[in-house]
């Protein structure tokens, strides 16, 4: 495996332009994850790869905009972020890259046999595809992914404007490269966090503690939260900062 470009050194806030990236052009693929939840990181474009197929981990922000899926090779994707439940994965392949399965792979992977099989090689996870279905159906009422992209960015340009201009939080990505999906932000006083979090639990807001190899906070902003809670979450941490700070 060749690591094609990295922001390490930059501790995973950024993207590194396309131009530094180190990518073989006999290489069989080329695989990146659209949307990284930890430090929340995200491509905005679909990469330039010189013919190369694309394969895409969309897991943490499928269906919350339109994508131009001609472009992949293969996208692949867990189910419990945008799409409904956990337990089921969802992967759009191009027609000539399946029925070449590597020696051994076992037949649920075996992407020829799924086409073939109407994706039933095994008995699927009826209630997960119930509840997809229903997702999907409540997408096309939103207005379908157009529509959705306007809503997360409206939602995420909200909470990333308050952030910034707060002395008392801060978020450290590269702002071209920030989520709409997942926002992390750190207290400047980090010995408030815990109170943060007790305080935003006895408000109603949840989940907000960030990956433990980050620290910090994180909302998770994904397609079924509404602006709502959004405009919640800011005005409890400028109340916060008011009373803390």
């Amino acid at each position: 495996m060749q690591v094609a470009a990295s922001s390490k050194d930059s501790n995973f806030t950024t993207i590194p332009s396309r131009s530094q990236w180190n990518i073989d052009p006999d290489a069989a693929y080329l695989h990146y994850t659209t949307n990284e939840t930890i430090s929340g990181v995200e491509f905005h474009a679909v990469p330039e790869v010189d013919g190369l197929p694309l394969v895409a981990d969309m897991s943490s922000n499928i269906l919350s905009r339109p994508v131009e899926v001609r472009r992949f090779g293969l996208i692949y994707a867990s189910a419990q972020k945008n799409l409904g439940l956990g337990g089921m994965a969802v992967v759009v392949v191009r027609e000539d890259l399946i029925g070449q399965p590597l020696p051994g792979t076992p037949s649920i992977f075996d992407y020829r046999r799924q086409a073939d099989n109407g994706s039933m090689v095994n008995t699927p996870p009826t209630y997960a595809w119930y509840v997809a279905g229903l997702m999907l159906e409540w997408l096309k009422e939103q207005g379908g992914p157009a529509a959705i992209e306007a809503r997360n960015i409206r939602k995420a340009e909200k909470l990333y404007a308050a952030i910034d201009a707060s002395p008392f939080y801060s978020n450290l990505v590269d702002p071209a490269a920030r989520s709409r999906m997942n926002v992390p932000f750190h207290l400047m006083d980090a010995s408030l966090n815990n109170r943060f979090l007790a305080d935003a639990t006895e408000a109603g807001l949840v989940y907000l503690k960030g990956h433990r190899s980050v620290g910090g906070m994180r909302a998770s902003i994904y397609n079924a939260m509404p602006e709502e809670g959004v405009d919640t979450l800011i005005s409890f941490m400028r109340e916060f900062e008011r009373k803390r700070g």
